[in-house]
């Protein structure tokens, strides 16, 4: 996608006191979930209950996991609720200036239907209705909270479906090793798919590059351990290796202990690219847009560095 917008009007957006500016700027987000990525306000108008927020501050994964299980998912996860958050997801997206779209669907949703041609019909749904106002590119989930055996054989369908353009491997980062989703990762390259995991959220330096090797990853979901390690902050600026970070979901997870000491400071010093993304709308609040000016806000990153992020978020 062409950037046609100069880094002075990128720069005055940025700086506007509302956010109508920034969000008419194009924007990218390639790190996000479907169940999760529609704000609470229109979930609870749709499921008609008072669903409480997530507190603001959590310590751990854990700590959201329970949320997700005690307070959203009973209104949530199911078809309907699946069909809704997918497709509210996309709509809020395109409302705030978002124009690529990589959305995480999980391969256990493809329970809901009476078979996977239901469920990808579904899904290429979505990017046909939205193919006028925004590039989207389901993107395949698996989680390693769930058994590798139950979770490979219907992600391999998925991957040979032809309409998902990525592979994403989340949940908790020790729950299973890397090597057990080899062959899917494979599988995918054959196929096309762009491979992804979520690692170095919480997990060491060196589980992220096992894990880069082990799946030949090209894009990172968080990654921000790697800026405790100068050799591996090399080899991604080498490999050009980019990390889809989510700021505001780091410290609300209490990975980082403020948007001030984020670690993406760190990581575009030793020029690691990087990317801007709102990970769980319905849990953090965070449009894009918001991530972007929290940032700016916060004094975390100037204003020529968080514009060339901006530029590089929208090349492929």
């Amino acid at each position: 996608m062409s950037c046609p917008v100069s880094a002075s009007d990128f720069r005055d957006a940025l700086a506007a006191p509302g956010p109508d500016r920034f969000m008419a700027l194009p924007k990218a987000d390639r790190h996000c979930h479907s169940l999760l990525s529609a704000s609470l306000r229109s979930i609870s108008e749709w499921a008609g209950a008072a669903i409480p927020a997530a507190p603001a501050r959590m310590s751990s994964f854990e700590d959201m996991r329970e949320y997700l299980h005690r307070e959203l998912y009973p209104h949530i996860r199911h078809k309907d609720g699946f069909e809704f958050t997918a497709e509210s997801s996309i709509a809020e997206s395109v409302r705030d200036g978002v124009r690529i779209l990589e959305m995480s669907i999980d391969v256990d949703f493809m329970r809901f239907y009476d078979g996977p041609e239901e469920y990808f019909r579904f899904v290429q749904g979505l990017v046909d209705r939205y193919r006028d106002s925004i590039r989207f590119r389901p993107e395949l989930g698996i989680s390693k909270n769930r058994p590798p055996a139950t979770q490979i054989p219907p992600a391999e369908e998925c991957v040979r479906s032809g309409v998902f353009g990525s592979l994403d491997l989340y949940g908790s980062e020790d729950a299973e090793e890397p090597e057990a989703y080899a062959g899917l990762y494979a599988l995918a390259a054959r196929h096309g798919l762009k491979p992804k995991a979520h690692v170095g959220e919480f997990g060491s330096p060196e589980l992220v590059e096992r894990t880069m090797r082990v799946l030949g990853l090209r894009e990172i979901q968080h990654g921000v351990a790697a800026a405790r390690s100068e050799p591996l902050m090399r080899t991604l600026r080498l490999e050009g290796i980019r990390l889809n970070v989510c700021p505001g979901s780091n410290v609300a997870l209490s990975v980082s202990p403020d948007l001030a000491h984020h670690p993406i400071r760190t990581l575009l010093d030793n020029g690691v690219r990087v990317t801007v993304n709102s990970d769980d709308r319905t849990v953090f609040g965070r449009t894009v847009s918001d991530e972007y000016r929290a940032l700016h806000a916060a004094g975390t990153v100037d204003e020529a560095a968080l514009y060339a992020v901006w530029r590089d978020s929208l090349v492929d």
